[in-house]
Order: C-alpha cells, then structure tokens, then sequence
C-alpha cells in the first residue's frame, strides 16, 4: 500500500492530482480543510491523503512508461470508469505476453504500446530466425528445413476441400516410404525448436524488463541529493531510507527541485543524530553523587576530557587507571588534582571516598592491555556497587571509521553514551553522522574541540554535525 499527501487551493485541484498520480482506483484516507489563521498561514488550503494498492499502482505505471506528456494528460481526463478499463486491459495484454501467447499474434510487441501496431519487416526477422534455429549441425537441419518452415509458416490454401484432398491422396500415393521416414525425423526437430523458441521468449521478456526500469528516472533533486550524500560517504542505508521517505512525502514538482530536497534532508539529519545531557549536569541530580567512567583503548584525548570536565566540574575526584601515571602539564596551572591508580581496587576505594563526600567522581580507564572480558567484570562491578554509573566511550575524529566502530562494537553492551574529541582536526563529518546512525542506544554527550583546557569542550548537538558536513555557517 502507498500512501502520499496532496495539497492545493481547492478540492478538485487534489482530486485532479490524485487521478494523475494514483489512477481512478485511489483511497481517500483523509481530507484537511486549512481554514482561518491556520489557512493564511499554509501555502495550500486542501491536503488530501490518499492511498493505492501495490498491485493497483504497478498496472498503472506500465500505462504511464510507454504515454508522453501530452498523451497522458488527456488520457487521465477521461471518466474514471473508462480510465480504470483501459488501464486493466494494458494489465490483462501484458499478462498474455508474460506466459508465452505473445508471439501467437500479428503484434511482435504485444501491449507494450498501448496495443498500437508496430510496423516490422518480416523477410528479415524470418531469415534471421532461421538462422538461429539451425544450430551448428548445419547438414542434418538443412534438410530439414523444408518442413522447419511449413510448420512456423502455414500457407493459406485457396483450393476446394475436394482438391486439396485430391492433391494429398496422391502425395502420398507417390512417395509414401519416404514420408514415413521424414516423420520421425520431425518429431525431433520439433521439440528443438520448441527450447529454441522458449529460450528467446525468456531473453525477449528480461530486455523488455530492462527496458521499463530504464525509462522510469529519478527527479532532478533526489538525484543530485544521492550524489551529495554518497560524496560524504553517508552509509547507503540512510540514503535508501531519505530518498523512500521523501518520494511519499513530497509532490512531484518539490522532488524536482534540489533545495526543497536539500531542506527535507537536514530535518531527517538533524532529527537522527541522538545527544543526551550527561548524568552530573541535571539539574535535579546536582546534589548527588555521580560516578563518570571514560573508557577508551587508545590515544583519544581522553585525558583532556577528563581535566575538562573535571574543571567545569568543581566539587569532583578525578581519578586515571592505567600505566602512564604523568602528571597533565594543565593540571599544575588549575589547581586541579588527579589521583592515579594501577589496579581494580585502587579505583573503587576511591570511588567510594568521593560517593561518601558527596563528590562527582570521574575516572579515566584506559583498557589498552586488559582483557575485555576483565574490563565488563569491572564495569559491572561498578555499576552494582554505587547508585549512579554512567560509561561514556571516547572516541577521537581524526581516527577512521572503521576503528571508531570497532571500539563501539567491543563496549557498546556496557556504555551508556560517547564523546568525540578532536574535532576541530575532523576531516570526514560524515563518519560521525553514521556513527550515531547506527549506535542510536548510545548519544552523543560531548565534543572536544581543541587543544585548550578547560575552554575547548561542548556539549554534543546534531547542529554542529550538520554544520561541519555541509559547511554551513
């Protein structure tokens, strides 16, 4: 079933529309009159949603492929009645052709032009069969050929009845030992013909396939739209999923034009990159504990991240797991101290020493060298032992997509969220987008966005995706 929207100043300006859309066999589902502030304020008065069975809709774009422009406006000004017959006897012709009875008739094309005759030169097309029923064993079907072409072509006999009976009790009178022996020859001539002349009623309905999906194209602006995407490297199945959206969304003449096309895809842009405030920034949790995890495996800038939220936090414990235990060189101007552990317990003692408090406890855990099976123990263990855990991957947008994904896939299960870090080095915006595209359970909550502390840090918005995409200003 589809279903479509169409909007006009009056109701048989939407009617006529339906009919030259959908054909006389559409549903009126809805009928919205825009009347009073509402109505000064649309560009149209009437919107009107129809719908038309798949089945129904595809009879009628076979009539529409072989109708130019002129042909089919007065065409789907007739009656509906006459419409909808015309329509179905196009279906019921091309039917016949698709089963094989096609070539039982004067019309070579059958149905394909509306039933209109197609002139054709028969002496060519004939020897030209002929030429392809004969195969390579010229010798053997060279003599039978005779017979080849009173079977495909039967003459039309102008004799009595008597006569021509005449005429045959004496052929056989005359030769009748070599007719027997021809006969059974025949039969197996016959029966190869009958895979020949399959085989090109199969080659002959996949061209004529073909044919059809080539002549129907694509508007001007959905095109220049899947050109623009795939530039980005947008993943094709959003691209698939905006260009179906907009062709039931948008009338014939907006799909035609690019900026209308353009403006459709930001909304669905904007509306898909998912991003949540993170837990130690709500207003009504201010007062409690949290507890921030970052989790990386790799040079991500997550060490930033960590003595700028800790800054743009003030009562906080900030707390680095892992080997590396240098001091940030920002850490010395700001004032601000970092605890750094090696082992599982060191982490959680002191985490519990800022939850009793009262203090927002951020930790940097670096799994580079532990096992993930170790890392989710951890994690869980976390999460079961304090009342407010939340893990946020940190991912960088100088790294490729596929290793962004790749860390995504690993802790996706235990992660609540991401931030993105380097992206005033971004070069490909685009994998940031498929990223959130395709990761929708975990938003997107902050960027960084230089070298800087504490200054370079944002909270994350599907604006400044789009704006970096796009160069939008």
């Amino acid at each position: 079933m589809y279903v479509r929207k169409f909007e006009s100043e009056t109701i048989d300006g939407a009617l006529k529309a339906i009919k030259q859309e959908f054909g006389p066999d559409a549903i009126i589902l809805k009928t919205v009159t825009n009347s009073g502030l509402k109505g000064a304020l649309m560009k149209n008065k009437v919107e009107v949603t129809a719908a038309i069975s798949e089945r129904n809709y595809t009879k009628k774009s076979r009539v529409d492929v072989v109708l130019d422009d002129d042909t089919k406006k007065e065409f789907y000004e007739n009656n509906s009645s006459y419409i909808s017959e015309m329509i179905n006897a196009h279906s019921d012709n091309r039917s016949e052709q698709s089963e094989g009875k096609r070539f039982e008739t004067s019309n070579p094309y059958g149905g394909a032009g509306l039933n209109r005759p197609v002139q054709s030169v028969q002496s060519k097309a004939t020897s030209a069969l002929d030429e392809f029923l004969s195969g390579p064993d010229t010798t053997r079907l060279a003599s039978e050929k005779p017979i080849a072409q009173n079977i495909a072509k039967p003459r039309v006999n102008t004799q009595t009845f008597e006569e021509a009976m005449s005429v045959s009790t004496q052929a056989v009178q005359v030769s009748e030992a070599p007719i027997e022996r021809v006969e059974k020859k025949e039969i197996v001539n016959v029966n190869e013909y009958e895979e020949k002349i399959s085989l090109l009623e199969k080659k002959l309905f996949e061209l004529t396939k073909t044919v059809e999906r080539q002549r129907i194209h694509e508007p001007q602006g959905l095109y220049s739209l899947r050109s623009t995407l795939r530039s980005l490297k947008i993943t094709d199945h959003f691209t698939n999923e905006i260009i179906k959206k907009a062709t039931f969304e948008l009338s014939r003449e907006e799909l035609e034009d690019y900026d209308v096309v353009f403006e459709f895809c930001l909304r669905e842009m904007l509306s898909t990159v998912e991003v949540a405030m993170p837990s130690f920034s709500k207003v009504d949790e201010a007062k409690a504990s949290t507890v921030t995890l970052l989790l990386s495996e790799g040079s991500c800038g997550q060490t930033s991240s960590l003595v700028k939220l800790g800054h743009m936090t003030k009562n906080s414990v900030l707390v680095q797991y892992g080997d590396e235990r240098k001091d940030h060189i920002a850490t010395k101007f700001l004032g601000i101290k970092i605890e750094k552990v090696s082992t599982f317990a060191e982490v959680v003692s002191n985490i519990r020493k800022g939850v009793e408090q009262g203090k927002h406890i951020f930790v940097d855990f670096k799994n580079i060298h532990q096992d993930i099976v170790e890392t989710k123990k951890f994690v869980d263990g976390v999460k079961r032992s304090f009342a407010k855990v939340e893990v946020l991957i940190c991912l960088s947008s100088i790294h490729s997509e596929t290793y962004n994904k790749r860390v995504v896939n690993r802790y996706q299960n235990m992660a609540d969220g991401m931030i993105v870090n380097h992206l005033d080095q971004c070069l490909d915006y685009g994998s940031l987008f498929n990223i959130s595209y395709e990761y929708k359970s975990m938003p997107l909550t902050f960027f960084g966005t230089g070298e800087v502390i504490p200054d370079d840090i944002e909270l994350a918005s599907g604006e400044r995706v789009l704006s970096g995409m796009f160069k939008l200003n």
